[in-house]
């Protein structure tokens, strides 16, 4: 009986660890992931994509395609995995082609200042677990789409390409979805 128990316990924990993994096309996300990185500071990285807005320790900022500028549609779950940049004041270290003119800072519900680029609220991801990954690029995640956005203050509007180890495109297109 005590095997018995001891087996069901090791399965259930093994597959508690199979299903942890950060993959962005399904609703199970990792919430141990470092938040360190997120600094109230803008910066920008050379990436596939061109010179993104970046932390100055170079973690990728994004954009989420249904917030507002001055307003943030996301809070809880989705701030445990896009959390968002904040800031103290309004006084943000700014460096890397990164236009002063575009940063701008708004009071998130619940009082926590969070910083914007052109009118973007910016987020970074927990996915991203080392300076440069974009890994959250193109993710159809907590209700629209994350994007990094260019020093122009322009989101980078392409699909999220997952490695082949970590997700499988269905087969058919039947309940598939793609960046608009």
């Amino acid at each position: 009986m005590k095997a018995t128990i001891l087996g069901i316990m090791a399965g259930g924990a093994l597959l508690t660890a199979c299903g942890s993994a950060a993959n962005p096309n399904n609703s199970t996300f990792p919430t141990t992931a470092p938040t360190s990185h997120v600094q109230s500071s803008l910066s920008s990285v050379s990436s596939k994509y061109g010179r993104i807005l970046a932390s100055s320790s170079g973690y990728v900022y994004y954009m989420f395609q249904i917030d507002a500028p001055g307003k943030s549609a996301c809070y809880s779950s989705c701030a445990a995995v896009w959390p968002p940049v904040t800031a103290v004041n309004s006084n943000i270290p700014i460096s890397g082609g990164v236009h002063k003119s575009l940063v701008s800072v708004f009071t998130r519900t619940g009082g926590t200042k969070q910083i914007e680029y052109n009118g973007h609220p910016l987020y970074t991801y927990e996915g991203d677990t080392a300076p440069k990954l974009t890994n959250g690029q193109g993710v159809n995640s907590y209700g629209g789409y994350w994007y990094v956005i260019n020093t122009a203050g322009k989101p980078i509007v392409t699909a999220y390409s997952a490695p082949s180890a970590t997700y499988s495109a269905p087969s058919s297109t039947s309940g598939a979805s793609s960046a608009p």
